[in-house]
């Protein structure tokens, strides 16, 4: 379906719901404190963790398995930063799922509601770390081009590339 490696599609999931969890988990705590919600509301904030942690496992092995290709174009060292960096993000995931629970219950879950917010609002650091390695590997050492096939290699080293699609787009607006 995609001649494009599925890695940088599937990594913006856990982005996006690592950077939002810790504000709804925020919004939530307040509306159950409040009593606007009760607090089985809470299953949202275990099932946005269930689903940040399986997405996280999905886009590090769909990393993985894009390793060996991008390992031909960008440094082994510069791949292991973001690697090292993006294998906490799992672990970090499944701390917030168990802490989750906890905000479930009863007995101690305003508690374990407040201590999620804390860890979800702390586990934004290395996301951040792990998408901006990311994003350095793309946009710095140019891990994109380990996908660029032959002949568009060969139009973008000669310049022909470039200017084939400036053409393109000076035409199609002279069309308008």
């Amino acid at each position: 379906m995609f001649d494009l490696p599925l890695h940088p599609i599937a990594v913006h999931f856990p982005i996006v719901i690592g950077m939002t969890l810790p504000f709804i988990a925020m919004f939530l705590w307040w509306a159950i404190k409040k009593g606007h919600v009760q607090q089985k509301a809470w299953i949202l904030i275990t099932a946005l963790a269930l689903a940040y942690g399986a997405s996280a496992l999905v886009a590090s092995e769909l990393g993985e398995d894009d390793e060996d290709k991008v390992e031909k174009v960008v440094s082994e060292k510069v791949i292991e930063e973001h690697e090292e960096a993006a294998e906490r993000i799992p672990w970090v995931a499944g701390a917030l799922v168990v802490l989750s629970f906890g905000g479930l219950m009863a007995r101690p879950g305003p508690k374990a509601q407040i201590a999620f917010v804390a860890l979800s609002l702390i586990a934004l650091a290395p996301l951040v770390n792990a998408g901006h390695t990311g994003g350095e590997l793309v946009y710095h050492y140019g891990a994109a081009n380990a996908h660029v096939n032959a002949e568009t290699k060969t139009l973008i080293q000669s310049g022909q590339f470039y200017l084939a699609h400036a053409e393109a787009e000076h035409g199609e607006e002279n069309h308008d």
